[in-house]
């Protein structure tokens, strides 16, 4: 973790399902950003030197808006982990026998834990058996990045502006089925803002949103793309520097989210001053 919060204003996770969190995972950058973002709702905490691990219960939405990572599923957990994968596979199997032995169960759904926690929870067993869903191969990885810095001025940010009212949104949504199709960010949130890059004629060629979902916390910036043709000439640096300046007009951080493989936007991101925080692996049933 290279992103440190002290000085910058953001209050630290103290209480997580009615425990209180030592200063080095109160104030983990994940922790602080995602618990104000997804409102926990955690039935468990684990945590030792080197590793933070919560069980989160699954539950509908009541604020009438789209349904980001909370789901409605009574049965249902999810668990979220950070700091190192040797730690995390320890302290998910100790979660697994202490629930157990309460004549409970995991039974997660969804779980991005420290890259590599599978590989470790398999060398620890020994030829044990792990738990589910954690006996197969993590669905994808993707990195945590965050910032509180605001970028400098990039090239192009001359034409970018912020993209507002039905007719931009609707411009929004056309720009992404081309340059980000699978962005998880919908053009039509309420709570997001969006930026776009636009060529000569006006068309927009690369645009960057931003999900505000709990005033006064961090913002969260997504479905970031360039069309295809128009890549390498600096657009996503462009949209992306100027919605994490106005992020950061606003609160003390802005963060995001990467898939692992991508090397080009990682590039971009690490130029414009964000920080991995965390890297993942995910699995979702």
């Amino acid at each position: 973790m290279t992103l440190a919060l002290d000085g910058h204003g953001l209050a630290p996770v103290t209480d997580v399902a009615g425990a209180r969190l030592p200063d080095r995972w109160a104030l983990h950058p994940v922790v602080v950003a995602e618990n104000a973002f997804h409102g926990w709702d955690a039935s468990h905490v684990w945590w030792d030197d080197d590793a933070l691990l919560v069980r989160l219960r699954w539950r509908e939405r009541t604020d009438g808006e789209r349904p980001f990572a909370v789901e409605a599923d009574a049965a249902g957990t999810s668990l979220l982990g950070v700091g190192t994968a040797e730690g995390a596979a320890r302290l998910l199997l100790r979660a697994d026998d202490e629930l157990r032995s309460q004549g409970d169960a995991l039974r997660v759904r969804r779980a991005s834990l420290p890259r590599g926690t599978r590989a470790a929870l398999v060398a620890q067993q020994a030829g044990a058996g792990v738990p589910e869903p954690f006996d197969r191969e993590p669905a994808g990885a993707w990195d945590w990045f965050g910032t509180t810095a605001a970028p400098g001025t990039q090239s192009g940010e001359e034409r970018v502006s912020e993209l507002e009212g039905p007719e931009a949104r609707d411009q929004v949504a056309r720009a992404l089925a081309t340059a980000n199709p699978h962005g998880e960010l919908p053009p039509d949130e309420p709570r997001s803002r969006w930026w776009g890059w636009r060529d000569d004629d006006g068309v927009l060629r690369g645009v960057a949103g931003a999900s505000r979902r709990v005033p006064g916390q961090p913002w969260v910036l997504g479905s970031i793309g360039t069309d295809p043709a128009w890549r390498g000439r600096g657009i996503a640096a462009a949209v992306t520097a100027a919605a994490t300046r106005a992020g950061l007009d606003e609160v003390a951080m802005v963060t995001l989210g990467m898939y692992a493989d991508n090397a080009a936007a990682r590039r971009v991101y690490l130029r414009l001053g964000y920080a991995v925080a965390q890297r993942f692996e995910s699995w979702r049933s």
